[in-house]
């Protein structure tokens, strides 16, 4: 049991670091001073998030949903159920690829840009 434990806890931090952890990390510098805003540049917090983000991670929720759903609740015929299983896995074997392709828009990088660090480095 300590060791499922474990794992949840492991893949609960990395999903947190990874996707959730941008914000913050931009709150923290915001207070801290890291960053300092002038009013002639854009500010890097308005520009949106890509669509991707938000509607790969949602349809590969779906797909997972729709899959487990097919295995507890399996229909009259056998070939039915293995059609309908092999299409759930051709398709989110399609976005797991997708995923891997758009990495770098789902990750949730902080925005600002250490003004104090690059002014230190000079």
């Amino acid at each position: 049991m300590g060791l499922l434990q474990d794992g949840y806890k492991s893949m609960q931090r990395y999903v947190q670091n990874n996707f959730l952890d941008g914000a913050r990390q931009d709150s923290y510098d915001l207070l801290v001073g890291n960053h300092r805003y002038s009013t002639p540049e854009e500010s890097p917090l308005a520009r949106p998030r890509h669509p991707m983000a938000i509607f790969l991670p949602a349809l590969i929720g779906i797909f997972m949903a729709l899959f487990i759903l097919k295995l507890m609740l399996p229909e009259e015929t056998w070939s039915s159920q293995i059609v309908h299983l092999s299409l759930y896995i051709g398709v989110m074997t399609f976005l797991f690829k997708q995923v891997k392709l758009w990495g770098e828009h789902l990750v949730d990088q902080p925005r600002l840009f250490h003004t104090l660090a690059k002014a230190k480095a000079e």
